[in-house]
């Protein structure tokens, strides 16, 4: 049983994602994902609309192909693990609020679309709002 929980803890430590922070972004070499990780990621609230647009208009570190992060993205740097006082974000960011950040996704379920979601990285919940309330935004973009 021993040698069962130990190859476990091994897989489950292989499988995980091993961020780095490199500049202005943060590498997930595992989902194949730069994160955005700037000043800018504190100062900029904007309504969801506003995000995306941000976000397909950044150029940053000679890259120009940026998006708003889905949900399934930021699942990806979401820290459950960590001690209640800190941000359930990944330790590699260092340009981060507690506060909510806005991602891609909509919610059709009796709004019509009026509503976003965004997530709460003091918690590291997901949850959705109307998208014209003002939200921090935190572009991604995929690894080729």
């Amino acid at each position: 049983m021993k040698i069962f929980t130990l190859l476990c803890i091994s897989f489950l430590a292989l499988s995980a994602a091993k961020l780095t922070k490199s500049g202005n972004y943060v590498i997930d070499d595992k989902n194949k994902l730069m994160w955005q990780d700037t000043k800018a990621n504190t100062k900029i609230l904007v309504t969801q609309d506003q995000a995306i647009e941000y976000c397909e208009k950044l150029t940053l570190s000679g890259f120009t192909d940026w998006e708003l992060p889905t949900v399934k993205n930021v699942e990806t740097i979401i820290d459950k693990k960590r001690v209640r006082a800190q941000l359930m974000i990944n330790k590699a960011f260092k340009n981060v609020r507690r506060d909510n950040y806005w991602l891609k996704d909509r919610t059709w379920l009796r709004n019509f679309g009026e509503y976003g979601y965004y997530v709460f990285f003091k918690s590291g919940s997901i949850y959705y709002q109307n998208r014209t309330y003002p939200k921090y935004v935190r572009c991604v973009r995929k690894l080729k």
